[in-house]
């Protein structure tokens, strides 16, 4: 066992003496991370929508001067406000509370009295409010219901002129709500593709470092060399697996504390369910480098292969766009359902509260299954080949 650990040591040490041995497994995957989230979120953010989803409830139909609120609300649409009346608050709050509006307005029952009464009194006392709830946190919903509150405000002072009248007859209370996790798992787009960023690192590990290795070290004769030595073909190839295990966990850890501290990407990937599926995914990718080793002898072929392999599976798979949205043609789509890379990435995706399929988990786990048995009984059966002892 000594010995298994020595010379995992020495492959580790090895492959990680070049620029090329620690720029792609550590730097390259937290600067793609970077660059990624740095375009995409900031073109989601600076590509607001200028048309606001407004909700109005009315807790009672507008009459008398109240009239006047009626006309504004006509004004404001369809630009900068998709308006959508509600007649009861909860049914708002709950559209709200899912997104599907960025502000509410609310209109209490007593509002055209009270209106009426500061009118024809000229008195401030007492003034008719109205109510705009937006989500705390929430940009777009911030700036409709600021929007919102000017035009509001600007309507009272225009009105009061209007009827000579003295006070205000708004008081238009912003009131935040803010959305705990439990209620909705929000969209974050550093969450969404922190996992891509664990998988791609791992998959050019396992599609090239491992496949590579191997065929150079038998074709330069170096794999003979260790079993006169006395070690064994078994010893040889489990010590290759942990050396790039060890880069693959090392260069996860740069990840996770890159996302967590940078981009504070959810802590649920901490979880247990989250970590052993990172296992299994480990376990399919390495399955997927053994069985390029297996059907490639020349490390020519097989660095060809590795290459198309590795960009059918990132981009195909889904790592950074849910291209099964997209209206893919039916052969492209059945294409994309039988990699392994898109159930896995998804299912991580899944843990986070980022996923955007709804796969069953028969389905889930099953294609990454038969990748990974598939690519096993491929590699025993030929691995007195590919060790080059046969």
């Amino acid at each position: 066992m000594v010995h298994l650990f020595k010379l995992a040591k020495a492959f580790l040490l090895d492959s990680m003496r070049d620029f090329n041995g620690i720029f792609w497994p550590f730097v390259f995957p937290l600067f793609l991370f970077f660059v990624l989230t740095s375009v995409f979120s900031s073109a989601d953010s600076s590509n607001m929508n200028v048309n606001f989803n407004l909700g109005v409830v009315f807790e009672e139909r507008l009459s008398g001067f109240g009239g006047f609120l009626n006309q504004l609300l006509t004004a404001i649409q369809p630009e900068p406000f998709q308006l959508r009346e509600y007649d009861t608050w909860e049914k708002a709050l709950e559209d709200l509370k899912k997104k599907k509006l960025d502000v509410v307005l609310k209109i209490p029952s007593g509002f055209s009295g009270r209106l009426t009464w500061a009118v024809l009194t000229k008195q401030s006392r007492n003034p008719p409010e109205l109510e705009v709830h937006c989500l705390e946190g929430q940009q777009e919903s911030e700036m409709a219901a600021q929007l919102l509150q000017m035009i509001l405000e600007q309507a009272n002072l225009e009105f009061f002129k209007r009827t000579d009248a003295v006070g205000s007859y708004v008081e238009a209370q912003v009131q935040q709500r803010p959305l705990s996790v439990v209620e909705e798992s929000e969209f974050h787009y550093p969450t969404y593709l922190f996992p891509a960023v664990i998988l791609m690192s791992w998959l050019a590990i396992c599609l090239f470092n491992l496949p590579l290795s191997i065929s150079y070290s038998r074709e330069a004769g170096i794999n003979k060399r260790f079993f006169t030595c006395g070690v064994k073909p078994f010893e040889y190839f489990t010590s290759l697996l942990l050396s790039m295990g060890v880069i693959m966990v090392i260069s996860c850890v740069l990840i996770y504390v890159f996302g967590m501290l940078v981009y504070r990407v959810q802590p649920s990937c901490l979880s247990l369910e989250f970590i052993l599926k990172l296992l299994f995914t480990m376990m399919v990718f390495f399955s997927l480098g053994m069985m390029i080793t297996a059907l490639f002898r020349k490390s020519s072929s097989a660095l060809v292969v590795s290459q198309i392999m590795n960009q059918i599976l990132m981009f195909l798979g889904g790592f950074y766009f849910p291209l099964l949205n997209f209206g893919l043609p039916k052969p492209l789509k059945w294409f994309c359902l039988a990699l392994p890379t898109t159930y896995l990435v998804e299912e991580l995706r899944k843990s986070l509260g980022q996923n955007v399929y709804s796969f069953s988990m028969p389905q889930t786990f099953l294609v990454p299954s038969v990748w990974f048995v598939l690519a096993l009984v491929l590699f025993v059966a030929n691995f007195k080949r590919v060790m080059g002892y046969e």
